[in-house]
């Protein structure tokens, strides 16, 4: 078994000088693959691997010390497990604000696309009235929750995860977990806290899941993922809800926090429609 998502197929090139357009190849590993099909992966590690590059060419434009906060990730089609590549370029450069795009491409075919922002981070803290800030939840800390079971989550990517029960799973609805990706993104590397945001938020559609698994595809074609603040330690919790409208329609949203309370939220578009036979 591998011990990350990704690895570099070769030495990353650092990137072009004033954050010229790079492209780094890797391999996806088994943990990427979802659970509509095992030949296509789960849509978290392929736009975690986009936010990536979004961080690298801002911080190779000169835009160091910027926290990605937020991203959005279009999915025009599946992304086969294997070799993809990534292409990043700098939007809008800033020392205080920038916009970064990265696509993700696989057999010559652009798969993913997604932009992420960037802001600084003040040093000292700004100070601001308690009501206007995300206000603490107190939840069970992830260790003292029951790991989630079910043939729900056995699929790789689902096993790469540490999913642990706060409420919900045992049937169809709403649902609030932690989850905890068991590896990194890439071999060797450290992931953002956005990395790790978007790395689990992709799931939210799942973990809710309102319609069964064997009669229904419920597949996203988008993700966003927005954070308030830096993301503090490796846990991330999704509250979260899926909705469905007879126009074949639906949208997943959750909440996220993490061990200090409130720190995003993300969203996805669905496609719904009864599975094939």
């Amino acid at each position: 078994m591998s011990t990350s998502y990704f690895e570099p197929v070769e030495p990353v090139e650092p990137v072009g000088a004033g954050g010229t357009p790079a492209t780094q190849r890797f391999d996806a590993h088994e943990h990427c693959t979802g659970p509509w099909s095992a030949d296509a992966m789960h849509g978290g590690p392929p736009s975690a691997l986009l936010v990536r590059a979004c961080e690298q060419v801002v911080a190779a434009a000169g835009g160091t010390g910027l926290l990605a906060v937020r991203t959005a990730v279009d999915f025009l089609a599946p992304v086969p497990v294997g070799q993809v590549e990534v292409t990043a370029r700098v939007v809008r450069p800033g020392r205080r604000v920038a916009l970064a795009e990265a696509t993700l491409s696989a057999g010559g075919r652009d798969v993913l696309v997604a932009r992420t922002w960037l802001l600084a981070v003040a040093d000292p803290p700004v100070a601001l009235p308690d009501d206007v800030t995300e206000a603490g939840v107190t939840l069970p800390e992830p260790e003292l929750c029951p790991p989630v079971g079910g043939d729900r989550w056995d699929f790789p990517y689902g096993r790469s995860i540490d999913w642990r029960v706060v409420g919900g799973t045992h049937g169809r609805g709403d649902a609030t977990v932690w989850g905890r990706a068991r590896l990194p993104l890439v071999a060797g590397e450290e992931p953002s806290g956005l990395q790790r945001a978007v790395l689990v938020a992709d799931s939210s559609s799942g973990v809710s899941a309102g319609l069964d698994w064997d009669e229904w595809q419920f597949v996203n074609v988008d993700l966003t993922v927005h954070l308030t603040r830096p993301l503090a330690g490796d846990w991330v919790c999704l509250d979260a809800h899926s909705r469905y409208a007879s126009a074949g329609t639906g949208l997943a949203r959750s909440t996220l926090h993490d061990t200090l309370g409130v720190v995003g939220s993300s969203a996805q578009s669905l496609v719904v429609a009864p599975m094939r036979r």
